[in-house]
């Protein structure tokens, strides 16, 4: 027994070791994407890289986390979500019709507009907050085109009609990205993060293994060996998008040599992910086979 106990703590330690490479990779990653976000884009690329600037801050706050992943886990997967969501908007962007790029441009100043007045209900209690001057800023020339494109009486329109699949579905069909990444990131993070962020029981607990039936939950170490993996998967998924467009950014839009340093450094950085992953989840299995 003891020598059993010896050799998946062994185990256990590789892991630890195998993720924490996994969190330097994607650390070099948001090194490559703040790079490419420095760099002098050209069109709409220039004009939104705000998003890509916006994008390596959730995913440094993810980095962060994952210093301590046993307590962080799930809000790690929140920011995960996030992150998603902004690189998908970035590259559908790209892509999109005029219509659909101008409000996206032109939403946060409708959405600026409504943030100026609006209450609340609950039961028969009502909160409201109204600040002075909001009708002056309708003789802004922008914010009237904004309300114009959305709404004046509603708040709550988003700047896009499609959901994040039918966005995806629009960059496989004008861009060469891979988009099995993008669909596997939503598969396997998206839902898990929404519950998380809206505070469900499951939301609060997954990371246990608790509603898992393949998972022993009474022995410890095959809950941790689970969250590694589980974590481990988080970076390299993340990683991997960001390769993705840092490869579409440089390759496609820009065209041009001198950032070609970026993606050739994300590819390599990819192909040593792939080598710890391997290595992490032999070790995985067969913890969770003892």
């Amino acid at each position: 027994m003891i020598k059993k106990n010896r050799k998946d703590n062994h185990k256990l330690d590789e892991s630890k070791f195998y993720l924490e490479e996994l969190r330097k990779f994607f650390w070099c990653q948001l090194t490559i994407l703040k790079g490419l976000w420095n760099a002098k884009l050209k069109g709409r690329a220039e004009e939104i890289k705000i998003v890509l600037g916006s994008s390596c801050c959730t995913g440094w706050a993810i980095y962060e986390l994952g210093g301590d992943y046993e307590r962080y886990y799930t809000e790690m997967m929140m920011l995960a979500r996030s992150f998603i969501e902004k690189i998908i908007n970035f590259c559908y962007v790209m892509v999109c019709d005029e219509t659909e790029y101008r409000k996206f441009l032109l939403h946060p100043l409708y959405r600026a507009y409504h943030q100026m007045e609006k209450s609340k209900y609950a039961g028969d209690v009502k909160l409201g907050i109204k600040f002075l001057g909001r009708h002056l800023i309708k003789n802004n020339l922008k914010v009237s085109e904004a309300l114009s494109l959305f709404s004046e009486s509603d708040p709550r329109l988003n700047w896009s009609d499609k959901n994040l699949d039918q966005k995806v579905a629009v960059i496989k069909e004008k861009t060469n990205i891979n988009i099995g990444i993008f669909l596997m990131n939503t598969l396997t993070i998206y839902s898990n993060a929404s519950e998380a962020l809206h505070g469900s029981l499951y939301g609060c607990s997954f990371h246990t293994g608790a509603y898992d039936p393949t998972i022993n939950t009474s022995e410890g170490k095959e809950i941790e060996i689970n969250l590694i993996k589980n974590t481990a998967l988080l970076y390299v998924q993340l990683g991997f998008m960001i390769h993705e467009v840092v490869k579409y950014v440089v390759m496609d839009i820009m065209k041009d040599t001198k950032l070609l340093d970026l993606v050739k450094g994300s590819q390599e950085n990819e192909k040593k992910a792939v080598s710890i992953m391997k290595a992490l989840f032999g070790f995985a299995s067969i913890a969770k086979t003892k």
